[in-house]
């Protein structure tokens, strides 16, 4: 039995003495090249081995899973020169990782030793079952959650915020952003990601009753740079707004929470209850649809009053989820911070939210932004894992009228369930 080998496409020379060596000597090897994604997906059912390596970052981690999923064994090559090292295979997800100058004649022992990981029975093919249905046997998936993330304030460090989260949950999670962001889209630049497909394309697809998903994400440009992030993202078209429709972006979400574990949304703005045709009503809808939403305000008193009139329409709106607050580019001043957090608290009444934190200001951030970088080991990044925390398991609002407590201040305390439930994150 010939064992199927996918090679993904690389620059570096391990691919080409591998093919070389095999075309020449090898015996019971069948080796072709993985361009990209959707290649993958075509060739999934019948790949027993992929091999990756760390120069051409072509692959997400939920394109690792999903091929797992399917019954395929990945392997990762590392090459500690010309790559970003063996650590980046392994927050991939591979099930191995080898040195790229393996010889070719072992490595080929090596993948024949592996043998297949499917039974030759295996009859599920198509689209639909590597990329969202199930396997034959295989229990289908729970729902992801959805996640939307908010603001009422221009330059509040929204966007930064949410693609640090998404990378930090990256590491665990099958994580997909999506940038529903109708007025000012940056994605594409900042996680420089090609303009084709994308969201326009994708709620298309969706609004035709036809499956979007994993052909919609925007993935790497054409000239060959590689993207920042270790998630998969579906970035709006910059230029002029393009009105989303709520049904359309809805089957979208749908699709994408029966793939991923954790859906970010990136939305605009929640300007008023729900009245005939809003011109803003898809962000309303996937408000009210969020398992969990966290608001970003700028840290002065103006938003914290647009934080207490945002409140107030989503109760009007129905948003049921546990909302978060947080006031980005926050100074360090113990004062203001206690000041806005009594702002909000005492003219928010019973329906209060359900946390209130406080991100830094930090020049790392810049930086990272300037760079086309994550951004990595600084306060503000702490303040945004923190803040995980909090939305996933929100604590308790302080009472009116008390006094400065950890919590609406920047220091948030945790109940000890909200640790443990860190701590899976």
């Amino acid at each position: 039995m010939t064992l199927s080998v996918g090679v993904g496409a690389t620059k570096a020379p391990w691919s080409g003495t591998l093919r070389s060596h095999v075309r020449d000597h090898g015996q019971g090897l069948s080796v072709r090249v993985i361009m990209d994604r959707g290649e993958l997906e075509r060739a999934a059912t019948g790949l027993d081995v992929l091999v990756i390596d760390d120069v051409m970052r072509t692959f997400s981690i939920s394109d690792v899973a999903r091929a797992q999923d399917h019954g395929t064994h990945v392997v990762g090559l590392f090459d500690q020169g010309s790559g970003v090292g063996r650590e980046y295979l392994v927050g991939l997800g591979v099930d191995e990782t080898l040195s790229a100058t393996t010889p070719p004649a072992e490595l080929s022992a090596h993948l024949l030793r592996l043998g297949p990981r499917r039974g030759s029975s295996a009859t599920t093919s198509g689209r639909a079952a590597f990329a969202f249905g199930t396997a034959a046997g295989r229990p289908a998936r729970h729902r992801g959650k959805l996640n939307a993330w908010t603001k009422v304030s221009g330059g509040s460090g929204l966007t930064e915020a949410v693609v640090a989260a998404a990378e930090h949950m990256s590491k665990r999670a099958r994580v997909l952003l999506v940038e529903a962001e109708e007025l000012s889209p940056i994605l594409v630049s900042r996680l420089l990601r090609s303009p084709e497909t994308g969201l326009p394309w994708a709620v298309s697809r969706a609004g035709q009753g036809l499956r979007a998903l994993p052909e919609a994400l925007s993935g790497p440009r054409e000239d060959g740079t590689a993207p920042v992030g270790h998630f998969d993202v579906i970035c709006a078209s910059p230029g002029a707004p393009q009105p989303l429709n709520p049904a359309h972006l809805n089957g979208l979400l749908t699709e994408a929470l029966d793939v991923y574990d954790e859906v970010f949304v990136e939305t605009g703005w929640l300007v008023a209850p729900s009245s005939g045709r809003e011109r803003f009503g898809a962000v309303r809808d996937v408000l009210v649809g969020a398992d969990r939403v966290v608001v970003v305000a700028s840290a002065d008193p103006e938003g914290a009053a647009r934080l207490v009139e945002w409140r107030a329409a989503a109760e009007t709106a129905g948003v049921g989820a546990p909302s978060v607050a947080v006031f980005g580019r926050a100074r360090e001043s113990a004062f203001e911070s206690d000041y806005l957090a009594r702002v909000v608290v005492a003219n928010t009444g019973r329906r209060s939210f359900a946390g209130l934190c406080f991100l830094p200001e930090d020049k790392t951030v810049a930086r990272a932004r300037w760079n086309a970088e994550m951004v990595w080991r600084c306060p503000w990044l702490k303040a945004v894992k923190d803040l995980l925390v909090v939305s996933v398991s929100p604590s308790v609002a302080p009472a009116r009228g008390e006094g400065r407590s950890d919590g609406y201040a920047g220091r948030q305390r945790y109940p000890d369930a909200a640790r443990r439930e860190a701590a899976v994150i």
